[in-house]
This record gives structure tokens, sequence and C-alpha cells, in this order.
């Protein structure tokens, strides 16, 4: 719904949105930047970028090269979402959901009680409803061996969660199993040397280059609102509190 409900003020406000258009390069010319679409391309005074760093690392120029260098090594990893709901089911707790140390559970993230935050989406007649996340270790394991992409599996290992960690024992009447691959940055050790370096390329070089997204300080919504707000305030030589 967030992304619909910018679509449509940005619409009404006169952008232009161009959906199914994907950049496949970048290249500056006299201080302007040439966006490749494939078939067609556009031209652009300033880019702010919220693409995964590693993907803009393959489209930006060679005159770029040391920026890319460093924005290739921001690397992401990938997450199942498995939406469980179970008829004649109660949960033996209640609260927003839980978290799972990898001590416990190596493949578990955690679980979320949906039908505690939203218990009008319940159905009729209601069912419990709870998203269970799958990540770390465990899916890269499985993305090595080629296994990601088995729905049974991982309904099978949230299944288990559910039926472990919250006495749900029975099996789901309905299921939904989603991979979203390299969805969530991961911040390693040294995280911020490479955005201060960064930092002074874009502004030694002056490139007319924003960098925005989940990629550099945050990965929440949250944190991405705030970038995106910080992104647009530089591009027009704002200063924002944060």
């Amino acid at each position: 719904m967030l992304p619909q409900a910018l679509n449509a003020h940005l619409t009404r406000s006169g952008v232009t949105v161009l959906r199914g258009h994907p950049v496949c390069g970048l290249s500056l010319h006299a201080g302007r930047w040439k966006v490749s679409l494939g078939g067609s391309c556009l031209e652009a005074d300033h880019v702010i970028s919220a693409l995964p760093a590693s993907v803009l690392s393959k489209l930006l120029p060679a005159e770029a090269a040391p920026l890319a260098r460093v924005l290739g090594t921001i690397r992401a990893v990938s997450v199942a979402v498995v939406n469980l709901q179970y008829r004649g089911a109660q949960l033996p707790v209640q609260g927003f959901g839980h978290l799972v140390p990898s001590s416990e559970d190596p493949g578990v993230l955690g679980i979320v009680y949906d039908s505690v935050a939203f218990p009008e989406q319940d159905g009729s007649p209601p069912g419990l409803r709870v998203t269970v996340m799958l990540g770390g270790s465990w899916v890269q394991g499985l993305e090595a061996r080629g296994w990601a992409s088995s729905r049974e599996l991982l309904q099978r290992q949230a299944q288990e969660a559910a039926a472990t960690q919250l006495g749900l024992k029975e099996p789901p009447s309905h299921c939904l199993v989603h991979l979203h691959k390299h969805c969530i940055p991961q911040y390693t050790l040294g995280h911020w040397r490479k955005l201060e370096s960064a930092a002074h390329f874009l502004a030694a070089r002056r490139l007319p280059l924003t960098l925005a997204g989940a990629s550099y300080e945050g990965v929440a919504v949250n944190d991405c609102i705030e970038s995106g707000r910080q992104a647009a305030a530089r591009a027009l030589g704002l200063e924002l509190d944060r």
C-alpha cells in the first residue's frame, strides 16, 4: 500500500513515474547523467539512487570505479517469509511477536503474531495467523545448495518453528511462502568507513549523485523514509534536522 500511495501522490503532483523500465547503466556527459533504460534513455541533472548498493555498483561508469568498488562490498542476505493460518487455535502469549537467537534456531529469525496486530484480517470463520521469518546462515546454505526455492522445505521449517515455539501442533489450514532474495543489507565491521569513503568520493568529484535506501544507514522502513527525506534535502541544497 505504501508504494501505491506514493505513486498516486507523485502522479497527482505532476511527477512522471516509469515502471517496468530497469536501469541498465549510468554515464556522465558534461556533468549530466545519461540513464540507460534498455531500449531508451533519459538525461538527468541529478540522480538519487535507492537501489541496493551492490546493484548500483554494477551500473556506475568507469570514472566512478572507486565508488563502485566500495558499494560492491555492501552485501545483502535473503529472507523467506512464511504466512501460516490455523483454524481453532490460540496463542499461548499475546504481543507483536518474538525474535529467536541464532543459538536456539539458526534458521528462524522470528515470528510475528499477525492476529494480535490485525485481528480484523483473520477471515470468517476466523483463523489464527502468524508470520515466520527464516534467514541467516541457514538460508544462505540453502541458496548455496540450490534448495532455497523449495517451498516445501521452507514451509516445513516454519511449521516446526510454530509448533516448537508456540505450541501450534496441528497442520495449518493455509500457507503462503515467499523468498525475498538479497533483501536485507548486512552492516559488517567497518561499515561506517565504507560510508565515509563513498561520501568523500562524491564530494571530491562533485558527482550529482545521492545515495539513499536500506544499504547505508538503517534497514527498517522508518530508516528508509528518513534516508529519502535526507537525500531529497541534499539534492535541493537544504539542511534538515535529524
